[in-house]
């Protein structure tokens, strides 16, 4: 069987994003959303030949449904998942758990959502990283809580690749693993090490390894364990790309200072997303978001990961992809940001993040706990 992130008609695709809009009850320009919305790009959109086609667009699909890119390229391998192909196999991971499973969460181990999905077979693969707690679920009849913004990002491997993933995967992001098939893996393969008990005390590492898709997209998979105990977009993403760096993550406490490690890139938190160029009229702040995502000031990275900003999350593994892509890096630096929130102007905005980041400034109480 072969392996392969599907598009929003369930043709095989090298990558593909999304971002799912949070619940919106409408209000001034805005469209009122039951949080299953998205926006969507992927691979042959960059491909086409006009680049007045090769834009973000607003989906005609939503998630809680059988239909798009999400809900395809899972059920490709999970809507048979009780009795799959001998070569296929996978190992699903969040930080918390899917409520069927009724488990207490390890909180010493990532701050990781994803799937890792494989064939044997065909020696091909995909890496779903994500945002959603407690997805994915297999067999349930309903989706993860709508209520926040999230990000996913799906792209097509090799399983050599999916392999070198899964090593770093083993002492960096240090993932819950709650639902794992290992299929007809060899014990001496990185997948399959993957899914045994992980080191209680690893040695701090924090680095990037350079990976390329099945289509050969080059893309890092930036990482660091919990005994790394830094500010993970501080300083090991900005100094990695060589660049500053405006991030959208679950603010709720306290968040580091803005100046990285190297003293000369800095990492900007993001107050306020607006997706109202894409035709998709939707804007909400901050405290209604729950991706991880960022994208840098100059060269076109993007950055989609699951882990937070925040100081508290310097104990938890966690990483990010980071690839360049000029469509997609111009629209995410349009949503972002500089966009004033309704009612404020643009000085004001700035203000605003200007107090957020100050060195000794924490983040404003929150209904909400961390996740």
């Amino acid at each position: 069987m072969k392996i392969s992130a599907l598009d929003e008609n369930g043709a095989p695709v090298d990558w593909w994003f999304i971002y799912k809009v949070p619940q919106l009850d409408g209000g001034v320009g805005n469209d009122k959303a039951t949080g299953y919305e998205y926006v969507y790009y992927d691979s042959t959109i960059d491909g086409n030949p006009d680049a007045r086609q090769r834009t973000i667009t607003k989906s005609p699909n939503v998630l809680n449904s059988d239909k798009g890119a999400l809900n395809l390229t899972m059920d490709s391998v999970f809507k048979n998942f009780k009795s799959p192909a001998p070569t296929t196999g996978w190992i699903l991971y969040n930080d918390e758990m899917p409520e069927s499973l009724n488990k207490h969460d390890d909180g010493t181990r990532g701050h990781t959502k994803g799937a890792l999905v494989f064939d044997t077979e065909s020696k091909t693969a995909f890496w779903l990283l994500h945002s959603w707690p407690k997805f994915a679920d297999p067999g349930a009849i309903k989706d993860p809580t709508p209520k926040y913004g999230q990000t996913y990002l799906c792209i097509s491997l090799d399983l050599d690749t999916a392999n070198m993933i899964a090593k770093q995967m083993v002492n960096h992001q240090e993932p819950q693993i709650y639902f794992h098939n290992t299929a007809n893996l060899p014990e001496t393969s990185d997948l399959y090490a993957l899914t045994q008990p992980l080191a209680n005390h690893p040695v701090a590492l924090g680095d990037s390894v350079d990976l390329k898709t099945i289509g050969g997209m080059p893309f890092k998979v930036i990482a660091k364990n919990r005994e790394w105990n830094k500010d993970f977009w501080n300083e090991l993403v900005g100094p990695t790309l060589q660049d500053d760096l405006d991030i959208e993550t679950w603010i709720r406490g306290p968040i580091p200072p803005i100046a990285d490690s190297d003293g000369i890139h800095k990492t900007f938190d993001i107050k306020y997303i607006n997706l109202g160029f894409m035709g998709a009229h939707w804007a909400w702040p901050e405290t209604h978001d729950h991706a991880k995502w960022g994208v840098t000031l100059h060269d076109p990275w993007i950055c989609v990961g699951d882990i937070n900003r925040m100081i508290s999350q310097r104990k938890r593994g966690g990483g990010t992809i980071a690839f360049k892509n000029q469509t997609l890096w111009s629209g995410l630096s349009k949503t972002s940001l500089l966009l004033a929130p309704p009612g404020h102007n643009r000085t004001e905005a700035h203000v605003l993040i200007q107090k957020t980041h100050h060195p000794h400034a924490e983040a404003p109480l929150r209904e909400q706990p961390e996740e």
